[in-house]
């Protein structure tokens, strides 16, 4: 066997390029904090999807003080809950109306309330999505602001007589014939028909104009560019502070913000958006010490040193740890690092067609596609160790979730699920705990799909037990918010496992892997998908080298990719994970270097006792090196 070394490998051209620090110097007037971030793992719930107590069968915040329970089981320290606040629907909640109040859909502010006070009570912590860069087209801010230039709200918003260039006239253009042209991203301006000027700046959707946060470097030739100190831009940055202290004095713990790089406009070097965050960073400190902000932003060096506590690892297709759960297509059906094929490239979308010969991607090797991101990943969280967290996602709103394609068995997913949990901070999200499935094919219902992009997937209700609906709602099938798929199916779309479960109700087809995708069946099988879960959570408690503040060390060999290995240490204690997503048994030596991290192991001889395993896997000392060997579809975890 191959002897192997331990190395923080050189960056990557690409992504050195990605990773750039800040611009310009500062001094850090902040603290990573708080400490429940040290070893806690953040829960992202979908609020419309989770638990539907009333019976219309949308969720709702009541649903979730229901379930509190539930989520107390699985040992998380704080729930992040997708837009609470009153919406226009256009975009899941992303389109909001009044950043104030609760949508009647979800309850009240009193019932929001009740729910942070219980969630406290078992030691959880609640963080809200704060939409900071638009409003609704139908919030009454931008109603006032599109009847004339002298009222309160009326420079909350960027307004224009005219388009400044022929791309935007011709964005416009291809915008406005869409049927649906209030839910397309196209362009930067959408034509008003307000007595206003003629057109207002976007951000996303049509339906969301862009609040007015000012533009770095205003264009003399473009009016409508206002600087950042000018009173709009001031006045819509105090309105931002209003709202999170409007509720962290209702008990909130933290905000993550989205779309949080882009409020300034024409900022290139980020150096006004920098500012901005430093600023309520520094208020929020002084007002509100040990709350916590969490950003959609995915450049760490910007991000933290912007002044947010927590960054957010995302794998959308310009990603660099992309390849580790999808390919860099939105709908592929394999090419990824934790598939059974060994990253084999993906010949078809998830709907079954071929993809064209000349869009394949046969150059990139897995080597290839865990080389960029340790490359990445341990550059960012070396360099930023003292200014806050990088955390990594199991998924969330906007992706694919990791029970997709081929990569459906509850086996796969506890390879993939040990990498997440027990990377420095991570995120789960809702239902991938059980392995819940991505589908695509689905209704598009609230936005959730656009320019081929299929959000709906990762959107279905909460997965609880056998009953109607899977015990999400109890309202009629037909009703439901979004359908649902409790079963173990190898169906990529929608219209596929129809068809599957028609035969399957006939006793003509069986599932992939055994037992139901719901709480309920795998709450007492100590086998199941939700108790390993759990059990890696309350590993990470148990061990501080699994900690935030701890390091990852990634383990590399270029000729032999798999298993993934890599070290997390605080210096005290050393943890070795080693995982093989492929169907092939691997197996590698480790050289006499690791001997520096030994503690419980050293001098030791034969089989070491993993903390926890999950297939056939082994861990053996000799004299001269330590041995792993991982059957197939397999994970170890071991005390060094």
């Amino acid at each position: 066997m191959r002897r192997i070394v331990i190395a923080i490998i050189s960056v990557l051209a690409g992504a050195t390029l990605a990773a750039q620090p800040a611009q310009g110097s500062f001094t850090q007037t902040w603290t990573k904090g708080p400490d429940w971030l040290r070893d806690g793992v953040i829960y992202q719930v979908y609020p419309s999807s989770y638990k539907d107590s009333d019976g219309n069968g949308i969720g709702d915040i009541r649903g979730v003080i229901s379930e509190l329970d539930y989520i107390e089981s699985l040992g998380v320290r704080a729930i992040w809950f997708n837009p609470l606040f009153v919406s226009g629907w256009i975009d899941g909640g992303y389109d909001v109306i009044d950043f104030y109040r609760v949508d009647p859909r979800f309850g009240t502010n009193n019932d929001l309330v009740e729910l942070i006070r219980k969630a406290h009570d078992k030691g959880i912590k609640v963080m809200l999505d704060l939409v900071a860069g638009h409003t609704s087209d139908k919030h009454p801010w931008f109603r006032q602001s599109a009847e004339d230039t002298n009222l309160q709200y009326s420079d909350y918003y960027i307004w224009s007589g005219r388009l400044p260039d022929k791309k935007a006239e011709q964005d416009l253009e291809i915008m406005l014939k869409d049927p649906d042209y209030m839910q397309n991203t196209l362009g930067k301006w959408m034509k008003s028909g307000y007595p206003r000027d003629k057109y207002y700046y976007k951000n996303f959707y049509a339906c969301q104009p862009a609040l007015n946060y000012g533009f770095a470097n205003p264009d003399p030739d473009h009016p409508w560019e206002q600087g950042v100190d000018a009173p709009g831009p001031r006045a819509v940055r105090q309105e931002l502070k209003d709202i999170i202290a409007f509720w962290y004095d209702k008990g909130v713990d933290g905000f993550r913000v989205d779309m949080a790089s882009s409020l300034v406009k024409n900022d290139k070097d980020k150096k006004e958006i920098l500012n901005l965050w430093r600023e309520v960073r520094e208020w929020s400190d002084k007002n509100y010490p040990d709350h916590v902000l969490m950003a959609e932003w995915g450049s760490p060096k910007y991000c933290l040193a912007a002044g947010y506590n927590v960054d957010m690892d995302l794998n959308n297709t310009k990603g660099h740890n992309r390849r580790l759960y999808f390919d860099r297509k939105h709908q592929a059906d394999g090419g990824v690092y934790f598939s059974l094929d060994g990253g084999q490239p993906s010949v078809r979308d998830l709907y079954g067609n071929p993809w064209p010969e000349d869009k394949i991607d046969r150059t990139t090797t897995p080597a290839d596609m865990l080389k960029e991101y340790y490359d990445y990943f341990t550059d960012c969280v070396e360099s930023t160790s003292e200014m806050g967290y990088f955390a990594t996602i199991s998924g969330n709103h906007d992706h694919l979730r990791i029970n997709v394609g081929p990569r459906n068995t509850p086996e796969q997913l506890k390879v993939m699920l040990s990498w997440i949990l027990t990377m420095p901070l991570p995120i789960l999200y809702y239902g991938d705990e059980i392995g819940m499935r991505s589908l695509v094919d689905m209704p598009n219902v609230e936005g959730a799909n656009h320019n081929g992009k299929e959000r709906a997937g990762a959107r279905t209700p909460m997965q609880w037990n056998s009953g109607v609906n899977a015990g999400f709602s109890t309202c009629s099938p037909d009703d439901i918010y979004l359908p649902v798929c409790p079963e173990w199916t190898p169906a990529n779309s929608y219209p596929q496992y129809l068809a599957w479960k028609k035969e399957y109700a006939c006793g003509r087809a069986g599932t992939t892997a055994p037992g139901n995708i719901t709480v309920e069946s795998q709450d007492d099988d100590p086998n199941s998908l939700l108790n390993w879960t759990r059990s890696l959570i309350a590993l990470r408690k148990e061990h501080g080298a699994l900690w935030a503040d701890s390091r990852f060390i990634p383990i590399f060999n270029a000729e032999n990719p798999y298993p993934m290995v890599y070290l997390r240490t605080d210096g005290e204690e050393t943890i070795l994970v080693a995982l093989n997503p492929t169907a092939e048994s691997r197996k590698l030596s480790l050289s006499s270097e690791i001997s520096v991290f030994r503690h419980e192991t050293a001098g030791m001889k034969g089989s070491v006792a993993p903390l926890l395993s999950t297939g056939k896997a082994s861990y053996r000392c000799t004299s001269s090196c330590d041995n792993l060997t991982l059957g197939p579809v397999s994970g170890i975890v071991i005390r060094l």
